[in-house]
C-alpha cells in the first residue's frame, strides 16, 4: 500500500484487472480479499469458457435435451440478455459467437455457403430454452457466450460491495468495463483514457469518471476489411455477415451494465441510426464510424 492507496493487478475472465481502494477503516488484505473472491465468483459461476460453469455446462450439454438448473441470480443474467435481445430488434445474440471463426484474420475467410449454413444452423437466440426446471440449448455444438455481458456486471457487483464495506474511493477496471467510487484518494479525478483515430495515427483521450461507469464495445484498430470496405466485429446472427456499423462505441453511465447496454446496442445498428439513437440517451459517449470519423459528447472537438 502506497500513499494511502492499495493497488492490485490480475487476471479474471482472462482479462487483465486493476483495482485501486483507499481501505478507510478496514485491512488492506481484508477489503482486497472481499473484491477479488467476489471477481472469482462470478468468474467461476459464468465464464462462458469455463466448463464447469453454469454457462459451460449448458453449452456441453448443448442438444442433448439435458437441463441445467438455475439460481435467480443465473435467471436475472439470462433476463437481461433478453431485453438486449429485444432492444437490438434481435440482433444482439450470445449465440453467435461461432461465426465469429469466419472472419478470423480479419477478413472473409473459409465463408462457404455450406460452411456458412452450417454456422447459422447453430446460432438463434430462440434456440435457448429457460424454464421452471432451468436452460437449455436445443442445437448440438451450440456456444452460448455472455462474457461481454458478465464482466459489467462483475465490476459493478465488486463496486456494491466495496461501498458496502465502506469503501468511499476506489477503481475498479477490467479491461474495457470500468467502474469508480468518489474519486482518487488524494481528491484527483478519476481518468479513463480511450484510444481513438487521429489522421494517420492512434492518439488518446481521457476522460473524468468519477462515482460513474464506463464500458467500451468494439476496437476500431482490429476491424474486418472486405473488399476495401471497414466493418466492426458485429455480427448479424440471421445471415452471419458483418453489420455496416460503428467501429466503436464508448459509454459513462450511473452502471457499467448500461454503459454496456448502450454501448452494445448501438453497435448492432446501421452508423446513422446508431448515432441518431445515442444522442437520445442522454449519456456521454464517443463513437467511430467506419471512416475513422469521431462522433458524439466525448469527442475531441
Amino acid at each position: 500500500m502506497m500513499g494511502g492507496k492499495l493497488e492490485s493487478r490480475f487476471r479474471v475472465f482472462g482479462q487483465a484487472c486493476h483495482l485501486v481502494i483507499k481501505p478507510e477503516a478496514i485491512a488492506p488484505e481484508d477489503i482486497l480479499h472481499i473484491a477479488q473472491q467476489e471477481f472469482r465468483r462470478i468468474e467461476h459461476r459464468f465464464d462462458s469458457f469455463d466448463p464447469t460453469s453454469v454457462i459451460g455446462n449448458i453449452n456441453g450439454r448443448a442438444g442433448s435435451g439435458e437441463v441445467t438448473a438455475l439460481d435467480a441470480e443465473s435467471r436475472s443474467l439470462f433476463q437481461y440478455a433478453q431485453v438486449l435481445w429485444e432492444e437490438s430488434n434481435h440482433l444482439y445474440d450470445p449465440t453467435a459467437y461461432n461465426l465469429q471463426r469466419l472472419y478470423s484474420d480479419g477478413r472473409a475467410t473459409g465463408r462457404s455457403n455450406s460452411v456458412l449454413r452450417s454456422e447459422l444452423a447453430r446460432t438463434g437466440w430462440m434456440k435457448f430454452e429457460v424454464s421452471n426446471e432451468g436452460a437449455l440449448l436445443r442445437e448440438a455444438d451450440m456456444f452460448l457466450n455472455l462474457n461481454s455481458c458478465v464482466r459489467p456486471y462483475a465490476v459493478d457487483c465488486v463496486k456494491r460491495l466495496l461501498i458496502k464495506s465502506g469503501i468511499t474511493n476506489a477503481l475498479i477496471d477490467l479491461d474495457r468495463d470500468v467502474a469508480t467510487i468518489g474519486k482518487q484518494p488524494d481528491g484527483a479525478n478519476w481518468l479513463i483514457g480511450t484510444r481513438y483515430p487521429s489522421g494517420p495515427r492512434t492518439a488518446i483521450e481521457r476522460f473524468k469518471l468519477n462515482n460513474t461507469a464506463y464500458a467500451l464495445r468494439g476496437d476500431f484498430e482490429k476491424c474486418l476489411t472486405i473488399e476495401g470496405e471497414r466493418f466492426g466485429r458485429a455480427l448479424s446472427p440471421v445471415d452471419g455477415l458483418p453489420i455496416p456499423g460503428l467501429l466503436g462505441v464508448a459509454v459513462i453511465a450511473e452502471s457499467c451494465l448500461t454503459a454496456c447496454s448502450a454501448a452494445s446496442i448501438a453497435r448492432l445498428k446501421t452508423e446513422d441510426n446508431a448515432l441518431k439513437w445515442l444522442s437520445t440517451l442522454g449519456l456521454p459517449w464517443l463513437a467511430i464510424d467506419r471512416d475513422l470519423n469521431c462522433h458524439g459528447p466525448l469527442a475531441r472537438s
